[in-house]
């Protein structure tokens, strides 16, 4: 990168189909801001992606059904070499009045096999800087691109683009009565600690102040509530909705004590995608297909939701994910082991003797 000028970074980030690119369309389109770059969409009538190049807004065909000497291929998707000439041909071409760029998006091609946009990106990134550089990359690439491109001190889902969102705290879900297990869940030593502790850690790494919902505990540092008489004896449900109580206005990032298998990019994939969407969203198991409440980061006003049916009777937080209407995105998982729920001691057993 030329080292006379430094552009300022920002990053969207997230898991695959959550809004990214649809966010940033609704924001720079038809907007008078000196902006190059190009956009993805997708066309109605074919459902294939296309590009919007910026700022004539031109749309060019940029996926293909098939392969053939004129697409470039990454797994089973086809995409047409000369998008990528034209879209990198538009960065080339931008006036020095131009303040921001946007690339929807890096990808496999660019970040994993240096083809796509590449090399032609990285060589643009030498010669013609703008102020400002606003880039789509998945979760899951995220930190391969950071070294890449040498972006580690990038801004990641900031700016004004995104929307205003409530303050988001860590919960981890510990008092549960662990009678399937035969003796408590959260003090179990999975990784050489109580599986509680482990819990709470990984949502610290997150950077998230972190409470724990349980009765029973007592650890100097470490904010742990009971639940209200109001809700108790309800299962989760209780413990979610003492903590909303008690920490109001706050959107709450939730993960019970019996996913020993949790990892921290699981986690953070719901905490991108609440940036992105700003609103409730969870797992659904793909081997059991049932949503996983429990993984899940709650917005403030479907905590008054959920509040208001607990009121009617309706105490299952399962029910309040499947309710048809709510606006509630529940994103898939391709790893079935990080959204198992160890419920029985065969469970235990199987862990321990991988």
């Amino acid at each position: 990168m030329n080292p006379q000028v430094s552009p300022e970074i920002f990053i969207i980030t997230g898991p695959v189909g959550i809004g990214k690119s649809t966010m940033l369309r609704h924001f720079f389109r038809g907007k008078s801001i000196q902006t190059v770059g190009f956009l993805c969409d997708t066309d109605p009538s074919t459902n294939l992606r296309t590009l919007c190049l910026l700022p004539e807004e031109k749309t060019v065909p940029f996926e293909a059904l098939e392969a053939s000497e004129s697409t470039l291929s990454i797994g089973k998707f086809h995409f047409e070499r000369s998008a990528f000439d034209q879209a990198i041909d538009t960065l080339m071409g931008r006036s020095l009045e131009t303040q921001t760029a946007v690339i929807d998006e890096l990808g496999k091609l660019e970040i994993e096999q240096h083809s796509g946009f590449e090399p032609q990106f990285s060589h643009w990134l030498t010669t013609q800087i703008p102020n400002t550089i606003v880039v789509i990359i998945r979760s899951s690439l995220l930190e391969k691109a950071l070294l890449k491109y040498d972006w580690e001190q990038a801004r990641i889902n900031e700016g004004p683009w995104m929307p205003v969102l409530p303050k988001i705290m860590g919960l981890v879900m510990a008092g549960g009565q662990s009678s399937r297990m035969g003796k408590d869940k959260k003090t179990i030593h999975y990784h050489g600690q109580p599986q509680w502790r482990h819990a709470y850690e990984l949502l610290i790494e997150l950077k998230l102040e972190t409470v724990v919902s349980v009765s029973d505990l007592k650890e100097e540092g470490v904010s742990m509530i009971s639940d209200s008489p109001e809700f108790e004896g309800n299962g989760p449900i209780s413990g979610l909705l003492s903590v909303s109580e008690e920490i109001q206005e706050t959107a709450l990032l939730v993960l019970g004590v019996d996913y020993p298998e949790m990892d921290r990019q699981t986690l953070y994939d719901l905490l991108l995608t609440f940036q992105i969407r700003n609103c409730s969203v969870c797992y659904r198991n793909p081997q059991s297909n049932r949503v996983e409440p429990l993984i899940a980061l709650y917005h403030p006003r479907d905590l008054q939701q959920i509040k208001e049916e607990f009121y009617k009777g309706n105490r299952s937080l399962s029910r309040f994910w499947e309710q048809e209407g709510n606006a509630v995105l529940v994103l898939p998982h391709i790893n079935y082991n990080v959204l198992k729920s160890y419920d029985l001691p065969e469970d235990e057993a199987a862990f321990r003797t991988r």
